[in-house]
């Protein structure tokens, strides 16, 4: 049985498998946009992906 996830918010911080951090920029039709520390670029996944990829961060 999974831990049931939250939709991630503008703003809050979440780190991937390999430690690096990440912060959300938004949540629009399913998509996670989202910048990894030190890109200057956006990143974009699928709700789903992200949100079994990605753990929040405790700020």
């Amino acid at each position: 049985m999974t831990k049931a996830t939250s939709i991630p918010r503008p703003q809050q911080r979440f780190k991937d498998a390999h430690g690096t951090i990440v912060t959300v920029e938004s949540v629009i039709f399913n998509r996670v946009t989202f910048y990894r520390d030190g890109y200057h670029s956006p990143c974009v996944q699928p709700l789903e992906r992200f949100t079994k990829e990605f753990r929040e961060v405790a700020q």
